[in-house]
């Protein structure tokens, strides 16, 4: 009876295993970019993606952006972005630093901590003319995993290594995939038709 018991309970911890396996595979495959092609000009997705009173069009539900001045953001602006908890309950809030801009071309912004000193993750958007349209590309990194990667060394084993970069794989990808969904819902905001007016 117990070997029946105990074989069942290796089948089902394998099977969860593998299934986990699986699951991060294909959350870390996308790597650490992620493109989007929206039907306007370079110019009109910049101000879209750069104005701080526009980015509550299109990041997620719920997201208050405070900025110092209003207008295109500038090298060494800070934002201060709030964001609904789950469910609606409690609040998130992130410090996000201006690290470039180039108008039509490029922005980069950094999420620091609540001291305003470390760096979780960059984002640097590319906008690049194609066709008729702008093609974004999202490249996302981790300048303090990336940090303590350098710390460590060799000093933290095959193991330790390994986790961070495991870690490092996952954060990256989780702000990837939020990146994709913002990305998608900044197009769908350029490229929504006016509605029809009425006779």
């Amino acid at each position: 009876m117990w070997k029946w018991i105990v074989g069942a309970l290796l089948v089902l911890v394998v099977a969860i295993a593998g299934f986990c396996y699986v699951a991060v595979k294909k959350i870390t495959a996308g790597g650490d970019t992620v493109a989007v092609t929206v039907a306007a000009t370079p110019e009109r997705v910049f101000a879209a993606l750069a104005d701080p009173d526009s980015m509550q069009a299109w990041m997620m539900p719920g997201t208050l952006v405070g900025a110092s001045h209003r207008g295109i953001v500038a090298v060494g602006d800070t934002l201060h972005v709030e964001t609904a908890g789950a469910g609606g309950r409690g609040h998130q809030q992130f410090t996000w630093l201006v690290r470039a801009v180039t108008p039509g071309q490029l922005l980069v912004i950094e999420m620091r901590d609540s001291t305003g000193v470390t760096a979780f993750t960059a984002r640097r958007d590319s906008l690049m003319v194609s066709g008729d349209s702008t093609r974004i590309v999202s490249t996302i990194a981790s300048p303090m995993m990336d940090s303590l990667k350098t710390e460590r060394g060799d000093t933290g084993g095959k193991t330790g290594g390994a986790m961070l970069n495991f870690a490092s794989k996952m954060l990256v990808s989780a702000f990837r995939i939020q990146s994709e969904a913002e990305l998608r819902q900044l197009k769908a905001h350029l490229e929504e038709k006016p509605a029809a007016k009425k006779p």
